[in-house]
């Protein structure tokens, strides 16, 4: 096994996004606890397996509600801004070529799916990504074709690139994926990159 996946890896970053508002949930959806365990603790725990950092983005009104998780909180700089935001300032504060992203609200992503992205960065022969010109991101698609912008590995030099989209309000993230020859990984099942929108959600 590549030592980049015995241990974690000094490539990347981990992040998690939980800067929303949680709108349709009716509660800060982080803090949802199915199984006795908050989402955005277990996604904390799936990229402290791969990554020797962790930061948290939340907006000012919600970071100290992530105190209990002992990571980095990194703010929001530019409010309601969306993912595109909070991924602005987690790079600006990334020191490492790598950030690995995840959201607080996709539960069923699993340990198997990060490694499946940071093993792209092996450069190993029998590595998909070996044989062509590295991109500048990773994401997934659904089994009907559809992109799910996260799980993401994006590398810290495109930062200019985001920068110059917030400027403009260009905002959307499958627009941003565009513009960085972005490699999707097909997922196995959709439910892998399922949404937890409402507490019902869970049940599906």
């Amino acid at each position: 096994m590549s030592s980049l996946l015995s241990s974690p890896s000094s490539l990347l970053t981990g992040a998690i996004l939980a800067g929303g508002h949680s709108s349709r949930f009716g509660s800060n959806k982080a803090l949802f606890a199915p199984n006795g365990e908050t989402l955005i603790s277990k996604a904390a725990g799936l990229l402290r397996s791969v990554a020797r950092e962790v930061l948290v983005s939340a907006s000012q009104t919600n970071a100290g509600d992530y105190d209990f998780l002992g990571l980095e909180i990194v703010v929001d700089q530019h409010p309601d801004s969306g993912p595109m935001g909070g991924l602005e300032t987690l790079l600006q504060r990334c020191t490492t070529p790598w950030l690995l992203v995840l959201t607080c609200d996709m539960p069923f992503v699993d340990k198997e799916a990060l490694i499946t992205m940071v093993s792209s960065l092996t450069g190993e022969p029998d590595n998909a990504l070996y044989q062509r010109d590295r991109p500048h991101a990773l994401a997934w698609q659904r089994c009907d074709g559809s992109i799910s912008p996260f799980p993401l590995l994006i590398e810290r030099s495109a930062l200019p690139k985001i920068q110059s989209r917030m400027r403009t309000g260009s905002l959307s993230m499958k627009g941003l994926l565009s513009d960085l020859d972005t490699y999707y990984i097909m997922s196995p099942y959709n439910r892998l990159l399922s949404n937890i929108n409402r507490p019902e959600d869970w049940a599906i």
